[in-house]
């Protein structure tokens, strides 16, 4: 519900944060664990496959883009997409 999406927003915060760090940053590569967990502990099971669809849906989604980038500023929403493929990738 409502407070499970305004947690999501504070992760995305915490990326805008981060986005000017190198995506394989330790702190980075802790806030997409961070994101996985959460989304698995108040929506679904995450895996790695649907965490890279939402990586994509989040810069490539028009709507998803605007709040993300609301919430952590301008290029957030492209930064977590690449902070999740490269968290991806180290498996």
């Amino acid at each position: 519900g409502q407070e499970a999406a305004e947690g999501l927003m504070e992760f995305f915060r915490e990326f805008g944060e981060l986005k000017e760090l190198p995506v394989d940053d330790a702190r980075v590569t802790e806030a997409v664990r961070g994101l996985r967990k959460y989304i698995t502990e108040n929506y679904y099971e995450c895996t790695d496959g649907m965490l890279l669809g939402l990586g994509r849906m989040y810069s490539g989604d028009p709507r998803f883009k605007e709040n993300i980038d609301k919430a952590g500023g301008v290029g957030t929403a492209e930064f977590v997409t690449r902070a999740i493929e490269a968290y991806c990738k180290k498996g």
